[in-house]
This record gives structure tokens, sequence and C-alpha cells, in this order.
């Protein structure tokens, strides 16, 4: 078996259904070396700085109309634009129910990847990592509410540079999205690493282009 990528030389593939004695989603096998390392980090720095950790994984929608138009450059754009508006939107939130008293921060933290489906276009996977004291459910979609759903969605529409429409999200939220994680609870940390596993695997994703396929935050 191939221990480098063969259409990007400076990543390993990975074989094994366990990475570090932690299991990974087999039937996407084989993942990236890197990937898996970059996950656990950005796990365990979450939980170096809060005690007490909610995760969950959206797909935000690029609808046809705006996906057909968009360039490589365009996509560079959208992948930094869209966790800095989330990062805006949610530390707004923080600062605005401050004024009513304390509440708990939190650090956005995430990782990602694009991948392009067998019509060639790309999309992206996204796994969000907060301070469970300061959000620990998505909410429900199109809620008249401002919940942590309708800020995820606000973000990806502001990175996509179009109106927010409350009724169209654009915000696709898979089956078992959310995970719980305790510091002194290992399995916790990997039921949720097993989750995000996911976003490591080495087929689908597209490189040579000059945009990256993978990504996490750098808090």
């Amino acid at each position: 078996m191939s221990k480098r990528h063969p259409f990007n030389p400076n990543l390993h593939l990975h074989h094994e259904p366990t990475y570090k004695d932690m299991p990974i989603q087999i039937e996407y096998l084989p993942m990236v070396t890197e990937y898996l390392e970059a996950l656990e980090i950005t796990l365990q720095r979450a939980l170096r700085d809060y005690p007490r950790v909610f995760a969950f994984r959206v797909d935000p929608v690029i609808p046809t109309a705006i996906s057909d138009r968009m360039t490589l450059e365009d996509h560079q754009r959208l992948i930094r634009r869209f966790p800095a508006s989330l990062k805006a939107i949610i530390r707004h939130d923080r600062e605005q129910k401050r004024l009513g008293g304390w509440v708990p921060g939190t650090k956005v933290r995430y990782i990602w990847f694009r991948e392009v489906a067998t019509n060639g276009k790309p999309h992206y996977h996204f796994f969000v990592i907060l301070n469970r004291d300061a959000y620990h459910m998505i909410g429900e979609a199109c809620s008249p509410n401002e919940n942590l759903f309708n800020r995820i969605s606000r973000a990806w529409y502001s990175a996509l540079g179009v109106k927010w429409n409350r009724q169209e999200p654009w915000i696709h939220v898979p089956e078992n999205p959310m995970y719980w994680i305790d510091r002194d609870d290992a399995e916790s940390f990997q039921c949720a690493f097993y989750r995000a596993s996911y976003l490591c695997k080495a087929e689908t994703k597209q490189y040579g282009l000059g945009l990256r396929a993978f990504g996490t935050s750098r808090n």
C-alpha cells in the first residue's frame, strides 16, 4: 500500500482502522495522516481552553446559480470569508449578551475540507468546535429565534456576498451532527474524532489547482 499520496507527495496515506488507538471511519480509508493529526490537535486545543466542548458538523451549500459562475479565486475567498464572518457573528453575540452580565466566551475552532463531486463542482464540509458553556445546541433551521444555526447561515451568506434569507439557509445538517466532549472523558473525545475523521479521507479531494483541500483554524 502506498505511503505517500499519489497526487500530493507531501501527504501520507493512512490505511489502518485506527489512529493512535482511536477508531476512524474505515469505509473511507485511506485517510491522510497529516489531516488526522491536525484534527486531533484542533480538538485537543479546544479542550485545553475549555473543560466542556461542543462540536458539530455542517455542510454549507453553494446554490447552482452561484456555483456555476465561481472562479478558483472566488473559492479561495469563500474559505477565508466564511470562518471570519462566523467569528465576527459569534463575537458580536457574546458581546451583546455580556451587556446583561457576565457570560462565557468562546473561540471558534474548525476543520474543513473541500470535496469535488462527480459533476466536477467543489463543495465544503465543516466541523466546528466551541466552548460548550457558550453554545450547546445548533438549533432548528429557519427558526424565528436567533440561534446558532441561523448565525452559521448568515455567515455563509455573507461569505458568498448575498443578502441573507432565513427561509433558504443554504446549510445542510447531516444525521448525528452534534458531539459533547468533556476534558476528562476519553470516550467522548473518541466519538467526536471518529465522526470528524470523514473529513480526513483522501478520496474526492482535488489537488494541483492552487486551492487547498483541507484546513483548520489556527488559534
